[in-house]
């Protein structure tokens, strides 16, 4: 399983890396401070989306960019990303037609169709500081199983703890 979401991971790394060098020619502006799914995201809303806190792992770094989360659960590897892309620059660099509104927690959110793996769900959630990825990967005895109910789910506790 551990793969799936490493492909998940190496999906999203590639997205920010191509996305990364569209700059624009716009003068940087000084970044908000990306939220740290690692402590934004509460042992409580974990604990009611079915994740163990004790399984927390994070990865990324601000200074690269994101901000990167990752908890198992019975049924599913949820991970959660933060950055300051905005929205807008993902559906630019991947064409609007790969997303369709996806509610969670009564949060529209991105969902990014196409997933990368089988049994993923991948929805990004617009914030002040840019982006909160959410992404919830299927263990394999539940890949039949629909990962965007799944995200649906456990976004329902989790969502909450995302910045507005």
């Amino acid at each position: 399983m551990k793969r799936a979401l490493m492909a998940v991971a190496t999906g999203g790394s590639a997205l920010a890396a191509l996305l990364g060098c569209s700059g624009g020619g716009q003068e940087p502006s000084t970044p908000k401070a990306l939220f740290d799914p690692c402590t934004g995201v509460t042992a409580e809303a974990l604990q009611k989306a079915g994740a163990d806190p004790a399984t927390k792992e994070a990865a990324g770094a601000a200074s690269a960019g994101w901000q990167t989360c990752e908890w198992t659960a019975a049924t599913a590897y949820l991970r959660v990303y933060s950055t300051s892309r905005t929205l807008v620059e993902f559906e630019s660099e991947s064409g609007t037609t790969a997303f369709t509104d996806y509610v969670v927690a009564g949060r529209t959110g991105r969902r990014l169709g196409g997933a990368p793996t089988p049994g993923s769900c991948d929805v990004l959630f617009a914030a002040e500081q840019g982006v909160i990825r959410l992404v919830v990967v299927n263990s394999p005895a539940q890949h039949s199983a629909d990962a965007c109910a799944t995200l649906r789910q456990m976004g329902e506790a989790i969502v909450p703890t995302f910045p507005a």
